[in-house]
């Protein structure tokens, strides 16, 4: 349990990962939900074998050719309970007991843990302010999986350069590598529109893209999707039935009308505009308490920042004793793996915190960096 990634506590200022659940839109998808139940159909209420409802796998594949420049059909999209299944029917069907599988470095932890229960072999791959080192992961031998966060790199939030994205394909074309790119919470970019996804610049079919709805809706609907190269639909398909059997197909039906009535666009509208308030508010506490003095990473991405610490502190101590304060965080440090060395810093989640008790919060967490005695650098 000590080495687990997930925490016993998902709600409270600054836990990152965690969207606002209160503003949800709950009265349109009680309707649509009502509306499935008035005159419900055999077919969503029993076992499910395929790869998805297909009124749902339809309706995205018009959202990501419009949004995410996603080239797609809706019978190349495979809808799964939550994107470790996903991650965990790639490994199965993909991988072997042994294979190596390159993983950002710092990187999200469940993409370790579920791949290592499933007999790959994990190997941490550093990033840089352009994404993924490709040349570093290439000293380590070539992969049978390569996982990307390109569009906002988790956690630090670097946005992988177009000259990195095609060095990319480039190498997994070479070596018959498959990249999984995790485009986990796109939607909400700060300033300007979201990228267009890397599968996108994808003509050799090596990329599998992977997205979930625990940002954009909530975190207990655990409901992903991938989408994958035409020529691993069929076996994707098999998979899915026959490892996993796929279901809730009357939640897919409530999802896939609320995305066809055009209610989740006008939703992540919204969300995308109170969670750049909150981020602008969150910085501006940090700019009182510290200045310019620690460095700040987000990509003016996502639905959380990492406040950078100077090399030398504990970010784990710092983390716990802002936790004894009632303040939730995780400490930079824990998401790296590998003998190379750990930044030091904090994540702090903004998306669930309502912008009038930001400062407050800010201030405690303020507080208990500075009891720590840590030497800040001086302003620049």
């Amino acid at each position: 349990m000590a080495q687990a990634g997930a925490g016993d506590k998902q709600w409270g200022a600054f836990m990152p990962g965690v969207p606002e659940v209160r503003t949800f839109p709950s009265r349109t998808w009680m309707r649509l939900h009502n509306r499935q139940w008035r005159k419900p159909q055999p077919d969503l209420l029993t076992y499910s074998v395929g790869p998805g409802l297909p009124a749902l796998r339809s309706a995205l594949a018009d959202y990501l050719r419009s949004s995410r420049g996603v080239i797609c059909t809706p019978e190349q999209i495979i809808v799964t309970n939550g994107s470790h299944a996903a991650l965990q029917l790639i490994a199965l069907l993909l991988g072997d007991v042994g294979d190596s599988a390159w993983v950002e470095n710092p990187g999200y932890w469940g993409v370790h843990s579920v791949w290592r229960s499933s007999g790959l072999d994990t190997q941490p791959v550093a990033v840089d302010g352009d994404g993924l080192q490709v040349e570093e992961g290439a000293r380590l031998g070539a992969p049978k999986l390569i996982y990307v966060s390109p569009s906002h790199q988790y956690p630090l939030g670097a946005v992988m350069s177009l000259a990195r994205r095609r060095r990319l394909l480039a190498y997994a074309r070479r070596h018959d590598s498959w990249i999984v790119e995790d485009d986990y919470d796109s939607e909400f970019r700060y300033g300007r529109s979201p990228l267009p996804s890397l599968q996108g610049l994808d003509r050799h079919g090596r990329v599998i893209y992977l997205a979930t709805f625990s940002k954009v809706i909530y975190p207990g609907l655990r409901l992903a999707y991938m989408v994958v190269p035409e020529a691993l639909v069929a076996s994707f398909q098999t998979g899915l039935s026959e490892l996993f059997r796929g279901g809730q197909y009357l939640t897919q039906a409530v999802l896939a009308d609320f995305i066809a009535e055009g209610h989740f666009v006008s939703h992540i509208r919204r969300m995308r505009h109170l969670y750049a308030l909150r981020r602008e508010t969150l910085l501006a506490a940090i700019a009182a308490h510290f200045g310019a003095r620690l460095p700040i990473h987000d990509g003016a991405a996502g639905l959380h920042l990492v406040l950078g610490l100077p090399d030398g502190c504990d970010d784990h101590a710092i983390a716990e004793a802002a936790l004894q304060q009632g303040i939730l965080t995780r400490p930079l440090s824990a998401y790296y793996r590998g003998a190379a060395p750990a930044q030091q810093g904090l994540l702090l989640g903004y998306a669930h915190v309502h912008e009038q008790d930001i400062a407050a919060h800010f201030a405690t967490l303020a507080a208990v960096i500075k009891a720590a005695g840590i030497s800040l650098p001086s302003s620049p």
